[in-house]
């Protein structure tokens, strides 16, 4: 489900016009006025010197110079400051703009992806990915970015004023400053990005396995079980751990060695001008510019250290882009022109689709016809196929060959909402957002008074109702208000009766369901799926004996279909079903 097309997105330029809009000439502005507070950050360096050498050098001392130079300090500072402070109010707003429409553009295409996506994604990972790595990017844009303009800056202008002042003391810096690249350059090659990628995504896969390992909280207490217990969780502290420690490890002697070599002129500086100070013919000259040096190298070794860090900010914030790309590069759902056929109901023609993570495929050229307004039954083992027909028919996913037609039209011919407006779906599973039960039922429509309470009354959800404090404007899931697996699939039931679609999908709406909750859905689904095409997954097979037709399915195709009594007596395979089940329910202890 890859992109066609892929933006380039390899640098922060490219990230910054893609969704910077109007504010991305913030950028340039950000980084040409921080350069300028760098080179005034230099001033005061400069200016001290000149102040020991009136100090040291001069015959007679002039106080207002020396005041002068005091004064030249206080405003290269302050001009340091407040410029410092515009780089930084530039990447900020620059920052959240690139952030909130990384946000939107990162829902507006998850919009436009097939329902089976989300089906396959765990829901958390997905926020994670998106709210994680916007948030990153704001923090690399805001704070990174500005101070990387200064971080190159700086360091060449010191050694412009090394090398001009003393080339002796100057060589020593050189010196140093050579040694210390020579250590980077040992850490700065694909080996480790790709370790960094490694310790990026064991540590994203940490925190999802966390969140599950707190959720399952209480089976750990009441098992009186261990973390260890927890193959999935234990496997990815015990995959962390080994990808830290690489990551560590590669790094640990470059980067000692880096430390090292940049500590080193400062530490040379005073010695070696104690040994040059008898052999030279200013010996005051010189050591007034070992001041400045001693000075400079101080400062240099935070630069240097600073673009060092900034130099793997970057690599984290270009793993970041890669890890949003992830999303931006799935291929969303498209309309396409198909021929129409003068045909009615639901018709599968030819259709076979295999999963993408699967080899085998889960079905195989399905011929069917779902003709309108009849109940239908998909019953087989686990693995046989039934949910892939029915996730195919809501374009779940895009089938591999073959067409599924609703009423003659190609189902990939039909926007979104056309399709769904045809299509009520009550899941296995379903879930219930944190807001209120109206909203629950509606889910973003506007219904009169008189369609929720006929809708409530026919699904059986007047208890539940009922219990409610505030009634339909009761917050789920606020101040103890909870609803059961099988009470939210009486409220999933009531959203089909509202919608009043002409096709009914049932995914075995009563599995997780209580005997009194199983009893209420029964009848409610009895209702629903009058005057409806209807299509049913069923496990339990005494609920299917009156359809209209069972379609048997085993390894991806059909194997058979058909009335009940028809099927027990010329399918084998239905008929052993069937016995097993009834056998099952019977089974006491």
């Amino acid at each position: 489900m890859k992109s066609k097309e892929k933006k380039s997105k390899t640098s922060i330029s490219s990230i910054v016009n893609l969704y910077g809009q109007d504010k991305k000439l913030f950028y340039p502005l950000s980084i040409l006025v921080s350069s300028f507070s760098g080179i005034v950050t230099i001033a005061p360096y400069y200016f001290v010197w000149k102040i020991s050498m009136e100090l040291i050098l001069a015959d007679h001392l002039n106080i207002r110079l020396i005041k002068i130079y005091a004064l030249y300090i206080f405003i290269s500072q302050v001009i340091g400051i407040l410029t410092s402070l515009l780089s930084q109010y530039f990447s900020h707003i620059l920052a959240f703009r690139v952030e909130k429409n990384i946000r939107k553009n990162a829902v507006s295409h998850l919009m436009k992806l097939p329902i089976g996506f989300f089906e396959n994604e765990d829901s958390g990972r997905i926020r994670r990915m998106i709210d994680d790595n916007a948030s990153k990017t704001h923090s690399f844009i805001a704070h990174i970015m500005p101070d990387m303009a200064s971080a190159f800056i700086i360091p060449v202008l010191m050694l412009a004023l090394i090398v001009l002042v003393d080339i002796r003391l100057g060589a020593i810096c050189l010196l140093g400053i050579a040694f210390a690249i020579a250590s980077m350059s040992m850490i700065m090659g694909p080996k480790t990005k790709k370790l960094m990628e490694d310790y990026m995504t064991t540590s994203e896969k940490l925190g999802i396995s966390g969140v599950e390992f707190i959720r399952g909280m209480p089976v750990v207490k009441v098992f009186n079980q261990t973390v260890e217990s927890f193959q999935k969780f234990y496997s990815a502290i015990m995959d962390y751990d080994q990808k830290a420690k690489f990551f560590v490890n590669h790094c640990r002697l470059p980067m000692s060695l880096y430390t090292l070599a940049l500590y080193l002129p400062t530490i040379l500086i005073g010695p070696i001008t104690i040994l040059l100070i008898d052999g030279v013919d200013q010996p005051l000259k010189l050591l007034t510019d070992s001041i400045l040096y001693i000075m400079i190298t101080m400062n240099l070794h935070s630069s240097l250290m600073k673009l060092a860090s900034l130099s793997e900010a970057k690599n984290q914030f270009m793993v970041t882009i890669q890890k949003l790309d992830t999303i931006f590069d799935l291929e969303p759902m498209k309309e396409i022109e198909y021929p129409q056929f003068d045909e009615t109901g639901i018709v599968f023609d030819q259709v076979s689709y295999t999963y993408p993570s699967k080899d085998l495929p889960a079905i195989t050229n399905i011929n069917l016809h779902f003709d309108r307004n009849k109940t239908y039954a998909l019953v087989g083992e686990s693995g046989s196929g039934k949910s892939t027909l029915l996730n195919l028919i809501g374009r779940f996913y895009d089938i591999d060959e073959g067409q599924i037609r609703i009423d003659g039209v190609n189902i990939k011919s039909l926007t979104e909402d056309d399709l769904m407006s045809k299509l009520a779906i009550v899941f296995q599973e379903n879930k219930l957002l944190k807001k209120s039960l109206k909203d629950n039922l509606c889910m973003g429509h506007s219904y009169s008074d008189k369609q929720i309470d006929q809708a409530i009354e026919t699904s059986s959800c007047q208890d539940i109702l009922a219990r409610m404090e505030n009634g339909l404007d009761t917050m789920i899931g606020q101040k103890g208000t909870y609803i059961s697996g099988g009470e939210a699939q009486r409220i999933s039931i009531a959203r089909a009766f509202l919608k009043d679609s002409p096709i009914l999908l049932l995914d075995e709406a009563t599995a997780f369901a209580d005997p009194e909750n199983e009893n209420k859905i029964q009848k409610s689904l009895e209702k629903l799926k009058d005057n409806k095409t209807s299509i049913m997954i069923a496990h339990r097979l005494n609920s299917i004996k009156n359809v209209d037709e069972i379609i048997v399915m085993k390894k991806g195709q059909i194997l058979d279909k058909g009335g009940h009594d028809y099927l027990m007596n010329n399918c084998d395979y239905y008929a052993d079903l069937y016995n097993n089940y009834s056998k099952s329910i019977e089974w006491r202890v």
